[in-house]
Formats: structure tokens, sequence, C-alpha cells
């Protein structure tokens, strides 16, 4: 009884051992082709020629009407003034887009330009959402909706962003606001884009849209 058990314990053991092994070297196997595949798309990233990007999509504020100097509080100053900084400097949403799919795009080059640029817009977007929030909090709402508006049509990623502006509008009962949010969050180029149309959908469903 005994060695019965011993050998199907045994058996049972190097069952295990051979399918924990046969795993292994399937992941090995997946490690190394997926490896191959990033060396040989980044050496053919390396050796891109360099591509105009004069006419990329860059943030344009020409028609954009925003919220200078209209309050006396600190925060909105810093804010305005970093704005003001940032409109004269070039700005571009590569939202999503790594290293490698700039230096494919553009060439590698063009890798620090855009790197700066890409950064520029990080800078922006989340000084917009700390200047729309900061007007939220003193009750200028309409200023609020203004440079939070911007912020998701020039395609920020912030959550926080999305959400006060869904608040905004929904307080105001403002539907048609919030379901062109949704359009505009279904654009977004980002791992944030379904968190996004998640929290957008559950202010719709208040209005049993969904």
């Amino acid at each position: 009884m005994f060695h019965t058990f011993y050998y199907v314990l045994l058996g049972w053991t190097l069952i295990f051992i051979v399918v924990v092994s046969y795993k292994r070297y399937k992941a090995n196997l997946k490690n190394e082709e997926s490896e191959r595949k990033f060396w040989n798309r980044e050496n053919m990233a390396n050796n891109t020629r360099r591509q105009d990007i004069s006419q990329l999509d860059y943030v344009d504020f020409s028609g954009v009407s925003l919220p200078f100097a209209l309050f006396e509080d600190s925060l909105l100053k810093d804010c305005e003034e970093q704005v003001r900084t940032l409109k004269d400097k070039k700005i571009l949403n590569l939202t999503g887009l790594s290293n490698t799919d700039l230096k494919l795009k553009y060439g590698p080059a063009n890798l620090p330009l855009l790197t700066q640029y890409d950064q520029n817009f990080t800078l922006l977007v989340r000084t917009l959402n700390t200047w729309g929030k900061r007007l939220d909090e003193l009750s200028h709402t309409e200023e609020a909706i203004c440079v939070l508006a911007f912020s998701a049509s020039i395609g920020s990623d912030i959550k926080a962003t999305w959400s006060l502006l869904a608040r905004l509008y929904a307080e105001r009962g403002d539907v048609r606001q919030i379901q062109a949010l949704e359009v505009s969050a279904s654009k977004l180029n980002s791992l944030m884009k379904e968190p996004i149309l998640a929290m957008l959908e559950g202010y719709l469903s208040q209005y049993n849209i969904t």
C-alpha cells in the first residue's frame, strides 16, 4: 500500500515538474521573441530618416479665450503665468507614443525636440487642471468650464479634468455637453481612456442615457 502511494506521488510530482518546465520553456521563448521584435523595431527606428515635423498638430491657442487676470488669487496668477509662458512654445500631444514610435515616424534626430514638445503638453494640461480646479473652488463656474473644456479639447488624459468638467455640466443639467465629452474621450490615445469613459457613462446613466 505504501509503495503504491509512493509511486503515485512520484508520478504526479514528475508530471508537475514536466508541466512547469514546459510552461517555463514556452514563456522563455515568448520573451525571447518579444525581445527580438523590440530590438528589430528599435534598429529600424534608429535608421529612420529625419522627417518634417513643422506641420504636426501643435496645440493652437488662436481663437481661444481663457480667463486671464479676472480674479485676485495667488494660485490663479501662478497658473495664468505658466500658461502664458507655454503659449509661446511648441506643444504636442504625443500621449501613448513611445520613443521608438516617435523615431519610426519622424526619425531619431527629431526625438529631443518632440520630447520637449510633449513635456510642454504635460505641463500645460497639469496647469490647466490646477487652474480649473481653483476656479471651481472659488465658485467661478463659467471660467472653470472654459479652462477645463480647453484642456479636454486638446486631449488631456487627466481624469480629474474630465470628472470636474462633467460634474459642472451635470450641475447645470447640460447633458449634451457630457455626451460631447464622451465623444471626445473616445478619441484619446491613453491608458486613461477607459476610466474616463466609464466615469462619463456614470454621469449619463443618471439621465438614463447609455
